[in-house]
């Protein structure tokens, strides 16, 4: 079931996924990519990128559009409450907890800023939040540690890496506010306990191989090529296309938040944000291990090791001088079209 995310930009997605690249047009714009709401965005796709002659989009957008990102460490108490048993799916395997008061704490990582494939630390960010099972954002500080204002607010999610049998599940959201988010699922269908709040990894694509990661349960539960370079140092194989008509794979893209987290597993316990420190990912090309990373339980089948959560906030860099001639929304809607479109990008 959809949980925990926007119904009419799931159905954004998914028009967009849906739609022929082949027929699209060009047609350049100031800012980049287009304003407006999400929706509006994937239904006029086929007129809002330049395409190259493979029919792949461009990476035309505005000189200097970034974003900024931070990955904490979930800290987790397994243990059951009592009268409870061990929090499972439907096949035993470990999942992550419902209850906020089973999310202990976190451990804090950088904030970074993404900007035309660079990252870099941005030490005049700070991740804000007055106490756990309250929501916590990324905050503009000043030499006093004093918060100065918010960037506007783009995307969280929270992944788990569980077990070799279910590699990677994944919710919109903070997971650790619990049953807070319940009322955020879909509005369809009133009995709200009825939606689970995690998902399994989903891979869309509109493109010839490439491979969208979501949330939204939208595609197929297999990558969209074959023989992708990024796996299994990014994706588990067990995701892996055996499909005889599949395309050769191309580069992995999506949704934001999951592609920084899938980076993450690949460093120590508490240390996620090393990954990103020491420029793995550059300029859209993984730069770590093309192994499966060792610090992820889905990776390496040891069954006493409970899941493993990162929690990734994405926002946009709304305050940075640069973008003073864009309202939130504007940078908002940048945003999500460097995300629909691939622009956003990691290739093994």
């Amino acid at each position: 079931m959809l949980s925990a995310v926007s119904c009419e930009y799931a159905e954004a997605v998914a028009s967009f996924l849906s739609s022929d690249p082949s027929k699209s047009s060009t047609k350049n714009r100031k800012h980049g990519p287009g304003h407006g709401s999400a929706q509006s965005a994937a239904k006029n796709s086929q007129t809002s990128k330049t395409r190259s002659s493979r029919g792949v989009p461009s990476a035309y957008h505005r000189d200097g559009c970034s974003f900024l990102f931070i990955v904490n460490e979930l800290e987790v108490d397994f243990e059951p409450f009592p009268g409870q048993g061990h929090v499972t799916d439907q096949w035993f395997n470990p999942i992550p907890p419902g209850e906020a008061e089973a999310y202990k704490g976190e451990v804090v990582g950088t904030v970074f800023r993404y900007q035309d494939g660079i990252i870099s630390p941005a030490p005049e960010y700070a991740w804000r939040r007055d106490a756990m099972g309250q929501p916590g954002r990324i905050a503009r500080i000043n030499l006093a540690s004093a918060i100065e204002g918010y960037p506007a607010h783009y995307s969280t999610c929270t992944v788990f890496a569980c077990s070799p049998l279910l590699p990677l599940v994944v919710t919109a959201g903070d997971a650790s506010l619990g049953h807070t988010f319940l009322p955020r699922m879909c509005p369809c269908d009133q009995n709200y306990e009825s939606y689970s709040a995690w998902n399994q990894l989903h891979f869309a694509s509109n493109q010839a191989g490439v491979s969208w990661v979501n949330s939204y349960r939208c595609g197929a539960s297999y990558v969209a090529g074959k023989e992708p370079s990024w796996m299994p140092c990014l994706v588990p194989s067990v995701y892996r296309n055996t499909l005889d008509e599949a395309p050769r794979s191309e580069y992995l893209s999506g949704e934001l938040p999951i592609l920084i987290a899938l980076m993450g597993f690949h460093g120590r316990p508490g240390r996620a944000s090393d990954v990103f420190a020491s420029q793995k990912w550059h300029l859209g090309q993984w730069r770590g291990s093309n192994r499966a990373p060792t610090h992820a339980p889905s990776a390496v089948p040891k069954w006493q090791d409970n899941p493993r959560g990162l929690l990734v906030q994405v926002c946009a860099d709304s305050l940075d001088p640069s973008n003073s001639d864009l309202t939130e929304d504007e940078c908002i809607a940048m945003l999500k079209e460097l995300e629909l479109y691939s622009t956003v990008r990691v290739r093994g």
